[in-house]
């Protein structure tokens, strides 16, 4: 019996896999997003520019053999701070998501299949964050603690705040999605039979209840994974993300605007990166959401 639910298991992922292989805008998605966190992760490592050191010789400059993709009006190299704001985005995005995940899936999966008393206060808890505006809330937060974490931390520790009050205001929303679908799994025919024959409820949940809902969570990450990066740009333009020396991509943004006819290349190259980030992710999202429909597997 083992081995032939071992079997169906990989014969399903497969299955998923060939369809993933089959849209190409999803690969293409995803070998694009490989290179994005490719270029984030050993991009600094490589290109060896100071992204903080100013060079007070090429202030404002164009391309040139020792700046590839210019200066900024401090004279900072431009691909190195790119790279730089290019990890600190991922970084919060990746960490908001695992935050969500953990938070927003465990507590929609046990609310959804145990119900009562826990199923109530999760759902109220979620109610109570929906009445707040996400990003005001998120605002809140980080003008609130901001400056207190970031003396005692750091730069680290504002980047963790930063990705905490993102996660404040995007969990419930994947709680009530993983909620209402285990609402329906929990009376299908498969977990009531599996019940009847004595299995216990950690049984029913790893076995049945999650890898049922697996997909949901991949594909809402995925598509909300855009959203915090532009809330952490918007942030960081507002004075309350990632702060000065550390660059970030909506801070390099809103530090260039004033210089926008003497070098426009300064505030087009982390506009194009961040809507780079946002379609990379928002067109695989959209493909893991056809892979992973139910009502379209075999």
């Amino acid at each position: 019996m083992a081995g032939k639910t071992q079997a169906r298991d990989r014969s399903l992922w497969m299955t998923y896999w060939l369809r993933l292989r089959s849209n190409r805008a999803s690969v293409v998605s995803l070998i694009g997003l490989i290179l994005l966190v490719g270029l984030a992760a050993f991009g600094p490592l490589i290109y060896t520019k100071s992204a903080i050191t100013p060079d007070y010789k090429a202030i404002n400059a164009q391309p040139l053999a020792a700046h590839w993709f210019g200066t900024d009006n401090l004279g900072r190299d431009t691909l190195a701070r790119l790279l730089l704001g290019l990890r600190v985005s991922l970084i919060v995005a990746f960490y908001v998501e695992g935050l969500n995940i953990l938070l927003g899936a465990t507590l929609g999966l046990l609310a959804g299949y145990f119900g009562g008393i826990l199923d109530v206060l999760v759902t109220r808890l979620a109610d109570m964050l929906f009445a707040f505006p996400g990003l005001l809330l998120a605002i809140l937060v980080a003008a609130s603690f901001g400056a207190a974490v970031t003396d005692r931390f750091g730069g680290i520790g504002r980047l963790l705040l930063v990705a905490g009050s993102l996660s404040l205001v995007s969990w419930p929303l994947m709680a009530r999605l993983v909620r209402s679908q285990v609402l329906v799994l929990r009376e299908q025919e498969f977990v009531v039979a599996s019940r009847s024959l004595g299995a216990s409820d950690a049984w029913i949940i790893v076995r049945h209840i999650l890898p049922n809902v697996a997909g949901l969570i991949a594909v809402s990450s995925t598509l909300d994974v855009a959203g915090v990066v532009v809330n952490e740009s918007v942030l960081s333009l507002l004075g309350l993300g990632i702060q000065p020396p550390d660059p970030s991509i909506g801070k390099m943004i809103v530090d260039s605007m004033p210089f926008l006819e003497a070098n426009p290349l300064q505030v087009f190259l982390p506009s194009a990166a961040l809507m780079l980030i946002v379609l990379t992710v928002s067109f695989l999202g959209d493909g893991l959401r056809d892979v992973f429909d139910p009502r379209s597997l075999p």
